[in-house]
């Protein structure tokens, strides 16, 4: 059983510590900086809301479409050079049953 001086004697240390590692008010509450008078009245375009809704989908797949030809051409490009490796040895790649 712990003493019950202990259990009194740990809560204030608790509040202080967590006081101690606060960062101070909450961003949660704090108030977005309103945007300056020449910027209000200038419309976008639908052109750029289509790229700030849909940029980051648009650039992921781009990139994995990239890599995925790039790891299919490898691919091809090794199968092709152990296939002339094997031809210029002799070899064949097809099995014969003599």
């Amino acid at each position: 059983m712990i003493p019950t001086r202990l259990l009194f004697r740990a809560q204030p240390i608790r509040i202080a510590l967590r006081r101690q590692f606060s960062t101070g008010p909450s961003l949660r509450n704090a108030v977005p900086p309103s945007p300056p008078v020449g910027d209000a009245a200038k419309p976008t375009s639908p052109h750029i809301n289509i790229y700030k809704d849909f940029g980051r989908p648009f650039i992921k797949v781009f990139l994995m479409a990239v890599f995925v030809y790039q790891t299919m051409y490898w691919g091809w490009m090794k199968m092709e050079k152990d296939e002339l490796k094997q031809e210029k040895n002799g070899e064949s790649s097809v099995a014969t049953l003599d």
